[in-house]
């Protein structure tokens, strides 16, 4: 398959010609449009291009600002609860959240902000480190990614696009101010925030702050304290655009902050030994430039150059030890895509290009070096080819393929490593008529290991058994650790009416199966006690032994999705099913796979549109299915309502009102596979005030 997958990438570069050919950049190929001539979700994070979602061979969800308002997420676990085969685990720390897709989890995930690379990987810390208010919209992409977007993607992409004085422009005018304001009864926490833009045609910018303080800790359904949930966070982002014909340059420079008094392992329960006060704070500069020429339908290009920083100290309270972390990537992407003639004379797009970053960490204890978090880095060097071919017959192939070569390095005596993977791409997709698209597709994928897991050392944890016994469980580290790979084999299909029943009423059914076979998966055994004690006359105390250490497994994962949207101008329907299960080759269970699990959304729009009101509804089966020892989880029912009023005439049409309840009826659950339940109910209330000007 891999050979074939090869030719096909190939054969597409001697079909490149400089043809004129006129193209729409917000629309594929036989993309096709709705009945109604309405104006259909673009997506690009299935193939890096601009393409209709219902014409697009891969299974996306799109969340917009829109949709985060009504929400008021207080974490990013409410921001995608209702994303089929989508979790957000870690816990209810803010600080302690990390994604998960298809049973795919953390570093198995690639997160991308602004199109550039956020691969932050410090141990029992959350990945999430961006205010959700900042966002403008959100493209979740479940299945293998690798070929397009390299290490990390086995599971899928959180592709997070932040807000730009070009965004606020278009929607409220050219120059505006908004301020707002927020409270959260569970945990009491109150949310500041203010938003400044101004812009015309060829240049626009845009300046944020944002603040939330947690003031108590969080109540879970049985109205018991999640002990040390509280948190201050504050977030900034200046965003500096120019727009000349057919061109955009954009400087961002943001950052943000969180402090708080948690565990040193963020996700895991609070006691009077494990307390650290955290600052974690993330600084994130990057350069955007996109060229479009609309006479040249042979040059789309843009590049990215960025450095992401993550800084992160904790001193632990009942010893005063000091741990500091550094990590930082900087990186360079340059992408092209063509629009050249394809067979018969259609018009194809072939994508090209190439990605340069670099990971790198250090950390110390006490300002000694901290072999838990050694100094290393890894280098990477990526070239990728894909191609959009349209075939007769309604028939459509995109085949791609990307190489990447990384090198890592440390300071501490380990050997110098390098390696290679080749990642390709196939998908053959079907529209007979412009309701119907059916796909297959097949795609591989890989992650490899990252610095902690490779040369992590040193004391894990010290755990007391009785007076003068205590387990001393050490890392061991694992320098030849191999990269993860998956081949996964994924179909869909999709169907639509826009005038269901003859009335103005659009309905769009979407399902989708897919298979992963896993080489090398990473899984981290920690053997509590792994040998006789040891006696120490200085300080007369009995030493287990422990170890922690990383392996190669193979597994399988297999699964299903089923998804309903059904939309008027009165109102709007959603329904999703989620099935997921996983093993490893010999048939032992795997921890983390989430559970199955179904969810139902529904809203009514009142008063011409300005009043919505909404609730999510999500079941949640229990996950027993696990390795011995390991932790299982119940099912559970969860809701969530929505109010939102944004009047548009009157005295009271420059304000928004918000009301949400989360967990209404207050119920006790837990998110697999974390220990620590989730919040309760909790009462979200939102006031925002528009200065808008020169409409």
């Amino acid at each position: 398959m891999r050979a074939v997958l090869i030719v096909a990438a190939v054969l597409l570069v001697p079909m490149v010609q400089a043809d004129n050919i006129a193209r729409n950049p917000a629309q594929a190929p036989h993309s096709g449009g709705t009945a109604s001539g309405a104006l259909e979700t673009i997506v690009v994070s299935a193939t890096r291009t601009a393409r209709a979602q219902f014409t697009t061979p891969a299974t996306i969800t799109v969340i917009d600002a829109d949709t985060i308002e009504l929400i008021q997420p207080y974490g990013y676990q409410n921001l995608f609860e209702s994303v089929p085969a989508v979790n957000v685990t870690g816990g209810p720390r803010r600080i302690a959240e990390e994604p998960a897709i298809r049973g795919f989890s953390d570093e198995q995930v690639a997160i991308r902000v602004d199109g550039t690379r956020f691969n932050y990987n410090k141990g029992h810390g959350g990945r999430f480190l961006l205010d959700p208010g900042l966002i403008q919209s959100v493209e979740v992409l479940r299945g293998a990614g690798s070929a397009i977007y390299g290490s990390g993607a086995l599971g899928g992409a959180f592709l997070l696009e932040t807000v730009s004085g070009r965004d606020l422009v278009e929607e409220r005018g050219a120059a505006g101010l908004r301020l707002s304001s927020g409270y959260q009864s569970n945990g009491e926490e109150w949310r500041l925030g203010m938003t400044a833009h101004a812009g015309s045609d060829s240049a626009d910018a845009l300046a944020h702050v944002a603040r939330r303080d947690v003031g108590r800790d969080l109540l879970d359904g049985s109205g018991d304290a999640i002990l040390a949930t509280r948190d201050e966070t504050a977030s900034g982002l200046l965003k500096l655009g120019l727009t000349p014909a057919d061109q955009r340059l954009e400087l961002t420079l943001e950052q943000f902050r969180n402090d708080g008094r948690n565990p040193a392992n963020a996700n895991d329960f609070a006691s009077a030994s494990n307390l650290v006060d955290r600052t974690t704070e993330r600084r994130n500069t990057r350069l955007r430039y996109q060229l479009d020429p609309a006479d040249q339908s042979w040059l789309d290009l843009s590049f990215a150059v960025y450095e992401n920083e993550v800084d992160a100290r904790e001193f632990r309270l009942d010893d005063q030890r000091v741990d500091e972390t550094t990590f930082r990537t900087r990186g360079f992407e340059l992408l092209n895509t063509a629009t050249i003639a394809g067979p018969g004379g259609a018009p194809m797009r072939l994508t090209a290009g190439i990605e340069l970053y670099e990971d790198q960490q250090s950390g110390t204890r006490n300002g000694a070096v901290r072999p838990q978090f050694p100094d290393a880095r890894v280098q990477y060097q990526a070239l990728f080819l894909q191609g959009e071919v349209p075939l007769p017959a309604g028939f459509s192939l995109i085949p791609g393929l990307r190489h990447d070569a990384f090198d890592y390095s440390a300071e501490a005596d380990f050997p110098a490593r390098s390696d290679s993977e080749l990642t390709p791409r196939l998908a053959l997709a079907w529209q007979p008529r412009d309701s119907l698209y059916l796909w297959l597709e097949y795609a591989e994928a890989f992650r490899a290991p990252s610095l902690g897991e490779l040369f992590s050392d040193g004391v894990h944890f010290v755990v007391p058994l009785a007076p003068g016994q205590v387990v001393v469980n050490e890392f061991l580290a694992t320098p030849d650790l191999r990269a993860e790979h998956s081949e996964q084999l994924q179909l869909g299909a999709r169907w639509r009416r826009e005038q269901l029943f003859d009335r103005d009423l659009a309905l769009t059914l979407e399902a989708s199966a897919w298979r992963s076979e896993v080489d090398d998966f990473v899984d981290q055994v920690v053997i509590f006690i792994a040998g006789a004690p040891r006696f120490y006359p200085t300080t007369r105390t009995l030493v287990f032994p422990g170890v922690t250490s990383n392996r190669n497994v193979d597994a399988r994962m297999q699964g299903a999705e089923v998804s309903m949207t059904l939309r008027h101008a009165l109102g709007y329907l959603n329904a999703g099913l989620t099935l997921i299960d996983g093993e490893r080759a010999n048939g032992e269970d795997l921890a983390s796979v989430q559970p199955n699990r179904a969810t139902l959304g529904g809203g009514i729009h009142l008063l011409d549109g300005q009043l919505t009101l909404g609730a999510n509804l999500l079941f949640s089966a229990a996950r027993r299915d696990v390795p011995e020892g390991a932790l299982a989880t119940s099912g559970y029912g969860k809701t969530d309502v929505f109010l939102r009023y944004r009047p548009t005439r009157g005295v009271l049409a420059p304000w928004e009102l918000s009301l949400a309840v989360d967990n209404l009826f207050d119920n006790s659950y837990r998110v697999h596979p974390n220990a620590i339940e989730q919040p309760g109910r909790s009462l979200r209330l939102s006031v925002s005030r528009n200065f808008d000007w020169f409409d």
